[in-house]
């Protein structure tokens, strides 16, 4: 039975492996590195993203996680040295030496099919990452497609229940995202290029010569200080260039100060640097709005023009060497403290760029990676005293990866001034705390390994999940929160209680897989292979029969039965050389009887807290929308967990289901757990409709096919069950006959 469980989860973990992959190819020369102090430096620069005033440090991170889906950009230069970029360094390139990082490969494309579209040769058939330029020859046809496949996917999201003729291919999705990367690539690129002397980094073509030339005299600065330009609003600014050109060189030469002074306002938006003049103003400007204001009013000129010559002494500066660059963006961040500290901005800074340097779930992803395969050792000698010390020493590996998640989950809250939970992400490490917490909580009180087991499995699958989704969403998630969700003292109640009841569910859906696996593990020792094939050939039918009523596409179908049929094929295999006549021993029912205590109590935790949750859900909904209930999905979802909870618990003392109908049923609270965590999101309907996740769906069909193969087993266990106790009543009878005749 311990060797069952060693080698399922080896070979589970053993999947995520993935082989080396070459560094693609950069058609830099050579790369020189940024003094890391300089790094540092520029980290703590505040930029207002979202909402939020943070570090251009996690602005950095995750801008290169939108274009790579990592948050480091590697690549080898033509001198043969490869090179790992950090995020912070990548865009202090993207700022400040923009030819250089148009030459690094950031844009990755999953299919060739995409670039060769847009008209560019594509570097492999497989996953390829390109640089900006390598991507330049179809710039023009990319904006165009890109245009005419959003414009497309909005007609998809606006039509009524999501119209499939405007639903996007996999390719055309690559397309769209490709272009909207690209285009947030070329403003970073080109954000500073009002304080550049005339150099336009973004587009060598995007001016005509006389604007070129003219960029290399002036500047925004000297427009707002010097200039006798007329206050106006951007709508007259535009009519203004939009006008027919003037027969006189004076007004000629004015409208061209126009028309590069509206150039430099559209390119420099993006990265709101400036703190507000006024002190009651929460919205931080950036360099386009700076220009926009200081056209509108000739006394917000002055100021304007001071904003707007900061960033033109970090330009001056970095051509000046690193030192005197770093002194001038430590000036920059102390003018910028000056004035958003007073208003209670950007005041944790450093520990919101600890939280990401320190990277606490990553390494209590490792701990716990660590701790399993420990445990696993210990499983090749239970019992023993080896044995026991790897226990040990796994669940000392498993406390310590709970230690970084409980330490990351801390410093969120310190960033945010807000309880741990506020969204989507957060249920995810709070979970896995909690669930890891309840494992080691079970393993000091029983000592038989499976509160380990249960906190491992947690471990890994949650932190997993945050990493995955992180990477996937890639945008910031310590954002601020929607209006309804702004109360901390709803989120430190209802929403902290109802994610623990969550938790409790899984954790008893870990401890029924465990069961149901081990169970049939032993049910195969004395199976035949007559016995083996029969009811596997029925489950196999029924299912068949399941597909075709609820439609489900025949490729996705033969992959959910070849996963089950492989799983039961190699269960059986593995058992033979241990197969004997006698079902299992004295201790193995123990053990059994022991997970059903275990689960018993898990499922009567998450009554209690998935209860208490939903009642205080309701009674924040009271004072928020004016109704206690409303039948809305996300309501529902709680209450089918609080009714299922009651259904195994009233089950089980009416003696409706026994042992295994408690780790079968708790396996499926799991599934309707998971459905009322993720799954109503994405319905689009009720007051609850916020949390959407794109693709979302196809990973909660996955998780369920996963549960369903061990509802299977147990479907199988409880057949055999059926067939022995039938041949235990005809073999008294037989005996009888026998006797008589």
């Amino acid at each position: 039975m311990k060797q069952f469980f060693f080698l399922l989860l080896c070979a589970f973990f053993t999947t995520g492996l993935t082989q080396a992959r070459d560094l693609p190819q950069s058609n830099l020369e050579s790369y020189e590195a940024w003094d890391p102090e300089t790094v540092h430096a520029f980290e703590r620069i505040l930029v207002q993203d979202g909402g939020r005033v943070k570090p251009i440090y996690t602005v950095s991170r995750f801008t290169l996680m939108s274009f790579s889906g990592k948050s480091r950009a590697k690549f080898e230069t033509k001198d043969g040295e490869k090179h790992n970029l950090h995020y912070s360094e990548w865009m202090l390139n993207v700022l400040f030496r923009g030819e250089i990082a148009k030459d690094i490969p950031v844009f990755v494309v999953d299919n060739s099919e995409a670039v060769v579209q847009i008209g560019v040769s594509p570097k492999s058939k497989k996953r390829t990452v390109y640089s900006y330029n390598d991507l330049v020859p179809g710039r023009a046809r990319l904006a165009e497609l890109s245009a005419q496949y959003n414009e497309k996917h909005q007609k998809f999201i606006q039509s009524e229940k999501r119209d499939r003729q405007f639903e996007l291919d996999p390719v055309e999705g690559m397309v769209r995202n490709l272009g909207g990367n690209i285009s947030s690539f070329e403003f970073l690129v080109g954000q500073l290029g009002f304080a550049r002397d005339g150099k336009i980094l973004v587009n060598e073509n995007i001016l005509p010569q006389e604007l070129l030339d003219l960029a290399a005299k002036t500047s925004p600065m000297k427009m707002l200080r010097e200039m006798p330009m007329p206050e106006m609003s951007i709508d007259q600014l535009v009519r203004v260039i939009q006008s027919p050109p003037a027969s006189d060189e004076a007004e000629k030469t004015l409208q061209d100060v126009f028309r590069l002074y509206f150039f430099f306002a559209n390119t420099s938006r993006g990265l709101n640097l400036f703190p507000p003049q006024d002190r009651e103003v929460e919205t931080w400007l950036s360099a386009s709005d700076v220009m926009i204001k200081g056209l509108e009013s000739k006394e917000a000129r002055p100021w304007c023009a001071d904003q707007l010559e900061s960033i033109e002494k970090l330009v001056d500066a970095e051509k000046e060497g690193e030192e005197n660059f770093r002194s001038a963006i430590d000036s920059f961040v102390e003018s910028q403290h000056a004035l958003s500290d007073p208003a209670g901005e950007g005041l944790y800074v450093d520990q919101e760029i600890s939280l990401y340097r320190s990277m606490p779930f990553h390494k209590a992803l490792y701990f716990f990676v660590g701790a399993f395969l420990v445990l696993a050792f210990s499983w090749l000698a239970p019992g023993s005293t080896f044995g026991k010390i790897m226990l040990i020493i796994a669940s000392a590996l498993a406390l310590a990866g709970l230690v970084f998640d409980v330490y990351g989950i801390w410093l969120r809250c310190i960033v945010r001034q807000r309880p741990p939970i506020t969204n989507l992400y957060d249920t995810i490490i709070f979970i896995t705390a909690t669930a890891v917490f309840l494992g080691l909580l079970i393993e000091l009180f029983t000592r038989i390994s499976i509160g380990t087991l249960l906190a491992v499995i947690a471990g890994v699958g949650g932190m997993f999940l945050s990493i995955k989704y992180e990477a996937k969403e890639a945008s910031d998630t310590m954002d601020p929160l929607v209006a309804v969700l702004d109360t901390n003292f709803w989120l430190a109640t209802h929403v902290t209680i109802i994610n623990i009841g969550y938790a409790a569910a899984l954790a008893a859906a870990v401890i029924g897989v465990v069961y149901l696996g081990a169970l049939y593990f032993s049910k195969l020792r004395s199976m035949s292979f007559d016995t083996f094939a029969k009811w596997h050939g029925i489950i196999f039918a029924t299912v068949l029969v399941l597909f075709l009523i609820i439609k489900v596409p025949s490729d996705k179908a033969l992959q959910y039965l070849a996963l089950y049929l492989g799983i039961a094929l190699v269960f059986y295999g593995a058992t033979i050389p241990f197969r004997r006549e006698s079902d299992a021993s004295g201790d193995q029912k123990n053990f059994f009887r022991t997970l059903t205590r275990m689960n018993y109590g898990i499922i009567c935790f998450c009554l209690l807290f998935s209860l208490v949750g939903t009642v205080l859900g309701g009674i924040w909904a009271n004072y928020s929308w004016g109704r206690f209930w409303g039948w809305d999905p996300k309501e529902n979802g709680a209450l089918m967990i609080c009714l299922w909870t009651l259904v195994i618990l009233h089950g089980r003392m009416a003696g409706w289901i026994r042992d295994l109908g408690v780790h079968m049923q708790s396996i499926f609270l799991a599934i309707i757990t998971t459905f009322s965590w993720w799954g109503v999101n994405n319905l689009g309907v009720g007051l609850h409709s916020y949390g959407f996740t794109e693709g979302v769906w196809g990973a909660l069909y996955t998780s369920w096919a996963i549960l369903g193969i061990f509802l299977f087993m147990g479907v199988v266990i409880w057949f055999s069950n059926r067939a022995r106790k039938a041949s235990r009543r005809e073999a008294p009878a037989s005996r009888k006959s026998t006797a008589a005749a």
